[in-house]
This record gives C-alpha cells, sequence and structure tokens, in this order.
C-alpha cells in the first residue's frame, strides 16, 4: 500500500485495498502511454462525465474499449441527452487532469461504473491516479468492491 499522496487514495486506504502508485515520466499521448512499463492488455482508463443527477460520473473500460453510451445511460440511470463529458473545469476543480483520471474519487455519493470486462479476479489493472506522471496498480477485483463502484456491460 502506498503513502496516501492524493484524497481519491484515503478511500482506498480506509476500505484496506492493496494497491501501488508507481511513479515515472509524464504519459501524455497514447504511444507515451504504451510505452509504459505496464502490460498494455492491462491498461484500464476511466473517463469522467457529469449528468444532472451526479456531478461527477466515472466510467472504467479497457484501455482500447469504447464506451456504449445507451448502456452507460441504462445503467446510471440517466438518458443519453443527459451525459456530458467532465470538462476540464470540472476535473480542475477535482484536483484531476484529462488522461489521468483515478477510478475512485475523495468525494461522497461519486459512483464507479466499471464495465465487466475489466472486473476479473486475481489481474491487475493499471489505470490513471490523478496525473500524468503517475499509474495506479490495483486489483481489478478490489476496485470492483469499493463501495460506490457498479459493474455492468458499458463497452461496445
Amino acid at each position: 500500500m502506498s503513502t496516501t499522496e492524493a484524497p481519491w487514495q484515503a478511500v482506498l486506504d480506509s476500505d484496506g485495498c492493496p494497491y501501488t502508485v508507481h511513479h515515472h515520466a509524464a504519459a501524455h499521448s497514447f504511444a507515451e502511454r504504451q510505452a509504459l512499463p505496464f502490460p498494455w492488455s492491462q491498461a484500464v482508463k476511466t473517463l469522467a462525465f457529469t449528468t444532472s443527477d451526479f456531478p461527477l460520473l466515472l466510467v472504467v473500460l479497457r484501455a482500447e474499449d469504447r464506451v456504449d453510451f445507451a448502456r452507460l445511460a441504462a445503467l446510471s440511470g440517466t438518458s443519453r441527452s443527459r451525459l456530458r463529458a467532465a470538462d476540464a473545469g470540472l476535473l480542475a476543480a477535482e484536483g484531476l487532469v484529462p488522461g489521468g483520471v483515478p477510478p475512485v474519487s475523495h468525494r461522497p455519493g461519486v459512483p464507479c461504473l466499471i464495465d465487466a470486462a475489466v472486473a476479473n479476479p486475481g489481474r491487475p489493472v493499471y489505470c490513471g491516479a490523478g496525473s500524468a506522471d503517475r499509474t495506479l496498480q490495483i486489483d481489478s477485483a478490489d476496485l470492483a468492491r469499493l463501495p460506490r463502484a457498479q459493474v455492468g456491460a458499458l463497452s461496445r
């Protein structure tokens, strides 16, 4: 377990969830992310959305997958027309940067919807850790069991 450096880490720490935060050179582009020393087949991304019901909604997919907006709307209980990508201002208010969004938030009530293809027990995944120079390693089963996590079919 890592020393708490970011507010979202306190959520993992309080849940007793094991994880590792890897520090590395900033990776912004697709090629830079693929060059990181982590198995690309286990890379996941966290997309941030906002709706009228949720100021922030986190969606976790495998790095190569695309979100199915109809499925996302159904799982989040809203309509497709109410889903909006979180803008850089909202991410900045959360202390996050595009491309480095972690799959857990320290803010109360922020749900994390995880694509079923990610939730694979006993398999670590590598994802955003709040900035372009950090990567979170966490077991996908631990991620899926967090209190605000919900697993469902989200990719197309």
